[in-house]
């Protein structure tokens, strides 16, 4: 199923319609999606469907559910019983049973997924996984909305504060006349590290830790792991900008934004190879004056297929003359697909696996030299923030091989 970009809205009192609310949360939560949506409301009864813009037209309701989501099979709508439910899932797979036992029984799936539902009787259901790993934040805006979503920034885009940070192991359950905790929280729920280097907006907090402060720690990391001589240092937007100038400011070198944004969009969540290019050509438009004959340092978030490096590499030294690029990856090498649901490709396509030696890397990317975040400084950068070694999940950097 993968990544999505969750909302869920409940008024509890009459005369709001939250669907002119909702879509505010969710252009907060577009990097999460492909640019698609699931929105769900509740009046009378309840009302769902697929759409292809955030204005919603025709729906309308005292409660809704709206999703971004990058696989379809992600939402939807399913009988139970007398109720209807639809939902919003992130991470692994789910049966429309696991749904229904979930809303009728309070009974939690087995996959590491969370679950935000709204019901035709009236309930807003919002569930973390016991492994933690998928996040889930409750808001409120005032006394007057109830907010479900698996990202702060999405609260806060409407003016709504976070109250609280669904533990791992929790059912959350919102009425008009109540709010319900239920379930047995474990402690030693993880954080996924990419949720942390990559996915959330920097504005965003998980579990009370600072996304923004996390990064910071990490290019002060970063920074000491450059061996070679730059004249500025240049980020992939959106996330490795971050980075590029916390590095940047690091080793007392120029930023330059030379990377123009024509549409932000997120290739590391696209499938599909022709929406991958055109996802990498849209947000790279290189500022030629800026950078020519330059010495660049070149810092992304991650390395995934490579696709991203390999193009940008290509426009900067073909169009816009640079000179020398040498690359620096803030996370460690990418070796294993995310078995927690994470969109990614699989493991043979996984450029840090397929290619272990960097010089061979260094050739394929046409770059001159790369640099690589280390599990440890991941780990001392998470304890930094205030996350304990043992609640970060680092499976895609551990290799399966033997």
């Amino acid at each position: 199923m993968g990544i999505v970009g969750v909302v869920g809205v409940l008024s509890f009192h009459e005369g709001w319609d939250v669907v002119k609310v909702i879509k505010y949360p969710l252009m907060a939560l577009k990097h999460r999606g492909n640019g698609q949506y699931f929105i769900a409301t509740l009046s009378n009864d309840l009302h769902a469907g697929l759409v292809n813009e955030t204005e919603f037209k025709g729906f309308s309701g005292w409660a809704a559910l709206a999703c971004t989501y990058i696989d379809e099979s992600s939402v939807g709508t399913v009988k139970c019983d007398d109720t209807t439910a639809a939902y919003c899932i992130e991470g692994q797979d789910l049966k429309p049973e696991d749904i229904c036992s979930l809303v009728n029984e309070g009974k939690p799936p087995k996959a590491h997924s969370s679950v935000v539902a709204l019901t035709s009787d009236g309930r807003l259901i919002g569930f973390r996984p016991s492994s933690g790993l998928r996040n889930l934040t409750l808001g409120a805006y005032g006394f007057d909305l109830a907010i479900i979503s698996n990202e702060t920034s999405a609260v806060n885009a409407i003016g709504g504060s976070v109250r609280r940070f669904i533990e791992p192991g929790v059912l959350v359950t919102v009425s008009r006349y109540n709010v319900e905790f239920n379930g047995v929280v474990n402690r030693d729920g993880k954080v996924c590290s990419l949720e942390l280097i990559y996915m959330a907006r920097p504005d965003s907090e998980v579990d009370g830790h600072s996304v923004y402060v996390f990064r910071v720690n990490l290019a002060k990391r970063i920074a000491k792991r450059i061996r070679v001589n730059v004249d500025s240092v240049v980020g992939v937007p959106e996330t490795g900008v971050l980075y590029a100038v916390k590095v940047g400011e690091s080793l007392c070198k120029p930023i330059e934004l030379a990377l123009s944004i024509i549409e932000r969009r997120r290739s590391a969540l696209t499938s599909e190879m022709m929406g991958k290019l055109s996802s990498i050509h849209l947000k790279v438009n290189p500022v030629v004056n800026a950078i020519r004959g330059k010495r660049i340092l070149l810092i992304d978030d991650s390395l995934v297929s490579g696709l991203t490096i390999k193009e940008i590499s290509q426009a900067l030294r073909h169009r816009a003359g640079v000179k020398e690029i040498h690359v620096a990856i803030a996370s460690p090498r990418i070796v294993k697909r995310c078995p927690y649901g994470v969109n990614m490709p699989p493991d043979e396509q996984l450029l840090a696996n397929a290619f272990p030696n960097d010089k061979d890397l260094i050739k394929l990317l046409e770059v001159d030299s790369i640099s690589w975040l280390q599990l440890s400084d991941l780990i001392e950068a998470a304890e930094d923030t205030g996350i304990r070694r043992g609640n970060l999940c680092v499976e895609c950097f551990l290799s399966g091989k033997t």
